[in-house]
């Protein structure tokens, strides 16, 4: 009798954990300010670290985290693509290469963090595939 409520406790347990996201991560709107200020600066540095003599831009936001912590911390999912414009000059408006032979596009995941009392964003993982 004792293995069958064990069992029954381990079984709910379960399945609570496993729809919840450990960091405590809440989905968000990717139009959200916050999220907006976090791919933008995710951008920026993704381009200023990049050796491509090309701009990459967000084409499509696949998810968007954000998880309070000492300010908040936002976790984006994309895919980003490689633009017709080159570093070095203004970069106002951008298409997208279509072209096969210059077309580039990766699906990344970018960790920004916001410091509330320094009000700075910082970022702190990337990585694309």
């Amino acid at each position: 009798m004792m293995w069958k409520l064990a069992f029954a406790f381990l079984a709910v347990l379960l399945a609570v954990g496993f729809g919840q996201n450990p960091d405590g991560g809440t989905d968000v709107n990717a139009n959200d300010p916050e999220v907006q200020a976090a791919l933008k600066l995710a951008m920026e540095e993704y381009n200023k670290a990049s050796p491509d003599i090309y701009f990459f831009k967000v084409v499509k936001v696949i998810r968007a985290q954000i998880t309070p912590r000492e300010g908040y911390k936002c976790t984006l999912t994309v895919m980003i693509a490689r633009t017709v414009c080159r570093k070095g000059r203004p970069a106002n408006w951008c298409p997208v290469f279509i072209n096969p032979d210059r077309a580039k596009s990766y699906r990344c995941t970018f960790v920004v963090r916001y410091n509330e009392w320094a009000g700075i964003w910082m970022l702190v993982d990337q990585e694309c595939h």
